[in-house]
């Protein structure tokens, strides 16, 4: 009898902590669509203000700024609206990422777009329960589909063995430092893309559809690499269990700036993949 009660314990254990993150990654993809919906009705300026975290950041004419600050003191004339469709988060359940369609409309959101693209906001839960964007960028190309209003939504398949410990810490730097070299020694390396796509990765670039998918996305990177080109990171944000991670940074050279965002997820004990790359690069 007692050992049953044990086992009962330990199934119920398991079985609550399984629906974490789902529940979580519902809430965060609530979170995201309340956000968009304040654009409407109240401003993209005070959607942003309502729902950026004290110390978001963006990355602004090279470099990287607290986001409500740049938001309190942007002249911003239009309306953006956006809709995610996918979604992923961390095994912890405080920390996940969101992508999407957005359109800018001149004055409010039922006038004609004037641009459109594609975001990703990388989320992470407070202390007080509520989901706060902690960075966020974009990039422009000609289509933005709105039709569906179904997000497709990403869970954890591997379990860190700190799962539930605090070690944000030695994976953000581990991850930035792979980060770092992935890009320094994709110069010099026969296959340097390949091995570090996950299966499912997706692909936003400036002027280009986004790409789902590994084999789609070996294809483009590799037309679209180039040697000149410099990514220097500037921060990396991680999950407390260790298993998602995102780097965001500047890129120069070849004439052109902007900046970047990679998300590198643990698929295995210390096999780390890139799950989301997206750059806005702009000739200078």
């Amino acid at each position: 009898m007692k050992y049953t009660f044990s086992l009962t314990l330990i199934l119920f254990h398991l079985l609550c902590h399984a629906q974490q993150p789902t529940a979580a990654l519902q809430k965060m993809v609530e979170t995201e669509k309340a956000f968009a919906q304040t654009s409407i009705d109240k401003g993209t300026k005070q959607a942003f203000l309502d729902f950026l975290a004290d110390d978001a950041s963006l990355i602004e004419k090279g470099q990287s700024v607290n986001g409500k600050e740049e938001w309190k003191n942007k002249d911003f004339k239009g309306v953006i609206t956006w809709q995610p469709n996918f979604a992923e988060i961390a095994g912890s359940g405080d920390f996940g990422y969101t992508t999407g369609n957005w359109q800018l409309h001149s004055n409010n959101a039922t006038d004609p777009a004037t641009n459109l693209g594609s975001f990703a906001t990388v989320w992470r839960k407070q202390t007080d329960g509520s989901w706060k964007v902690v960075f966020d960028m974009g990039v422009t190309h000609p289509d933005a589909r709105t039709s569906s209003s179904l997000v497709t939504e990403s869970y954890p398949v591997f379990k860190p063995e700190a799962f539930g410990k605090n070690q944000t810490g030695p994976s953000e730097k581990f991850v930035f430092m792979t980060d770092f070299f992935y890009w320094k020694n994709a110069k010099t390396a026969l296959n340097p893309i390949e091995p570090h796509l996950s299966q499912n990765v997706r692909v936003l670039y400036n002027n280009q559809m986004p790409i789902s998918g590994k084999a789609n996305a070996v294809t483009f990177l590799k037309k679209s690499f180039s040697k000149t080109l410099l990514y220097t990171g500037l921060k990396a944000l991680s999950s407390p269990s260790g298993d998602l991670t995102c780097v965001y940074g500047i890129i120069s050279g070849d004439g052109k700036s902007g900046s970047y965002m990679r998300v590198w997820k643990q698929e295995s004990k210390g096999v780390w993949k890139i799950v989301l790359e997206v750059v806005n690069l702009e000739r200078i």
